[in-house]
């Protein structure tokens, strides 16, 4: 985790004291503020690539920070001789703030929070006037697949740290020789989004004749179902229509999975390059599963929220089948996860932000069981094509869960 501090000195005092002695003096207690802002940046990420280690740091392109007492902004400090600064002393890449100190004078009395805001659009940033402008700006989760571009919000109230900011040494620039209290922010930059991982597939086919279904099953497309389209940046607050295939019905579903825009995969919808397949092993004397990991990975970012199972906005993995049965036959099914629980068993009704909930099989022979969908040969079934899935839940770190269909 990167710590960034940022150091502010706000002037409370009048403009008498912009134009304080030049020559040098005892130190003496003044109505400034000096603010330590702390910043601190998580992580995450898209579909198809590697999977997130736990602890990545979330990628920071820029970061804009802006002064504001709940009303208007307030980006009107001067630099320690007084002078003014300008729009691109508010502004960072993340190399101009990585461990360095930034220092902002004569900020007007009435701050009391700071806000940041970090990898937006040009015209996110454009939109920005006063406070109300900053809780106006909203996200759409089409735009937020890009793990080097998520959106990123912190905002904190100053807090009086019961220190003083004690000007030392005698290089006192006009101004300097004041002692100011010392208030502290800390900013915890947080995207707006989850995310789904999988990377693999762990089959279980049964070695009792009355229970086997299949002797070969293909997946070859995943889906993501029930999403939210949009939300507000500053509080994650779901907007927009949700975004159902109704997954119960057989028509709508193949069509969403198999019907996206001229044939072409969107963010919530991929093919495998290399269909997974999983084929019946042969004399079997007991039930076996069967791993198959995929080349690439595959993660999906939701607007989170609560959601239960029964009710709707649960989000759902889809995924679209090919199977022969044990007599020969051919057919071209799906399944859907229609819970997802965590390592105790217990469904997960919330999903937060900055998590990555990671699909996770323990105890198959011959897989790690991290990232991958377990299915049983009898989940695929054409009256209840549905599955659990325990995952592993994580604070941009990785959370594994297990999904049941």
């Amino acid at each position: 985790m990167k710590l960034t501090k940022l150091m502010l000195s706000a002037c409370v005092a009048a403009l008498a004291l912009v134009s304080c002695n030049k020559e040098e003096g005892p130190s003496v207690k003044s109505n400034y503020k000096s603010v330590e802002i702390e910043i601190n940046n998580l992580f995450m990420t898209k579909s198809q690539g590697d999977m997130i280690a736990d602890g990545t740091p979330v990628v920071l392109n820029d970061v804009r920070i802006y002064l504001t007492d709940g009303n208007r902004i307030l980006n009107t400090a001067k630099d320690i001789t007084g002078a003014d600064l300008t729009p691109a002393d508010y502004q960072f890449t993340a190399a101009q703030v990585e461990n360095q100190t930034i220092e902002y004078h004569f900020v007007d009395p009435a701050v009391n929070k700071v806000v940041a805001l970090a990898n937006l659009t040009d015209e996110q940033y454009a939109a920005v006037t006063d406070y109300a402008s900053i809780q106006a700006l909203k996200l759409d989760i089409a735009k937020q697949q890009d793990e080097t571009a998520l959106a990123l919000y912190a905002e904190d109230a100053l807090e009086a740290a019961g220190e003083q900011h004690i000007p030392t040494g005698d290089t006192h620039k006009p101004g300097e020789n004041t002692i100011t209290d010392l208030y502290k922010a800390e900013l915890k930059l947080v995207p707006r989004v989850a995310r789904f991982e999988l990377d693999g597939f762990a089959m279980l086919f049964y070695a009792d004749a009355a229970k086997a279904r299949y002797n070969k099953i293909t997946i070859s497309q995943v889906a993501l179902n029930n999403y939210y389209p949009a939300t507000v940046l500053w509080n994650g607050v779901e907007e927009g229509t949700l975004v159902d295939c109704k997954a119960e019905n057989q028509a709508l579903a193949v069509n969403y999975l198999t019907g996206n825009v001229n044939g072409t995969a969107d963010w919530y919808f991929d093919i495998f390059a290399t269909p997974v397949e999983f084929v019946r092993p042969a004399s079997m004397t007991a039930d076996e599963w069967v791993n198959v990991d995929m080349a690439e990975d595959y993660y999906y970012h939701i607007f989170p929220g609560t959601a239960d199972p029964e009710n709707a906005g649960y989000p759902e993995l889809m995924f679209q089948l090919a199977t022969e049965d044990v007599d020969g036959a051919t057919s071209a099914t799906y399944i859907y996860t229609k819970s997802l629980k965590n390592s105790a068993g217990e469904v997960i009704k919330t999903f937060e932000d900055g998590k990555i909930y990671r699909m996770n099989f323990a105890g198959a022979a011959g897989g790690d069981g991290d990232g991958d969908v377990p299915i049983k040969e009898d989940d695929i079934d054409q009256l209840g094509r549905c599955l659990d899935i325990t995952v592993t839940v994580e604070d941009w770190n990785v959370v594994l869960v297990t999904p049941e269909f």
